[in-house]
């Protein structure tokens, strides 16, 4: 934990993060926190894990005729952070709306699993709450699952939130 975190845990503030992507799953995971979960004084971290792979195999690459140009590169990375800014921007208005006490925070991993458990180590994480798409045994066994690996991989509690 970095040290103001500590200090911040100790004096009372419970820091959760919420994993979210833009889906429907990640939206209903916050509002079952602002429902169920949230106390006063709690700062929440909302982490948008951005898959370096996914910017660069992005299906835009296939429609370009010129794959390897520097230009259609710079312009195609512009794009993609301005769509991840857009992101970040309404959930950034999911807190105000909700007047909850908290930050964005966009992190580059290579995978979201990744980069929603490092971002809950680096802020100091009491807990991890994410949605799920609810995919069957077989399913998240053969294409694995954003949920079941934070579950596994992350050092605080989780919560995994299910609509129904």
């Amino acid at each position: 934990m970095a040290s103001s975190e500590t200090q911040k845990a100790a004096e009372g503030e419970r820091i959760v993060v919420i994993a979210v992507d833009g889906s429907e799953q990640a939206r209903y995971a916050y509002d079952f926190y602002v429902d169920n979960v949230h106390k006063t004084g709690d700062k929440v971290y909302l982490v948008h894990s951005v898959e370096v792979n996914e910017v660069l195999h992005s299906s835009q690459w296939f429609n370009s005729p010129y794959s390897f140009d520097k230009d259609i590169l710079v312009k195609l990375l512009e794009e993609e952070k301005e769509k991840i800014r857009q992101k970040l921007e309404g959930y950034a208005e999911w807190l105000r709306a909700s007047k909850i006490n908290g930050t964005v925070k966009s992190v580059h991993a290579s995978s979201p699993g990744e980069g929603i458990c490092k971002a809950a180590e680096e802020v100091g994480a009491a807990a991890v709450i994410i949605g799920t798409r609810g995919m069957g045994t077989v399913r998240r066994t053969l294409l694995g699952s954003v949920s079941d690996y934070v579950l596994h991989h992350c050092h605080v509690p989780v919560l995994v939130c299910r609509q129904k």
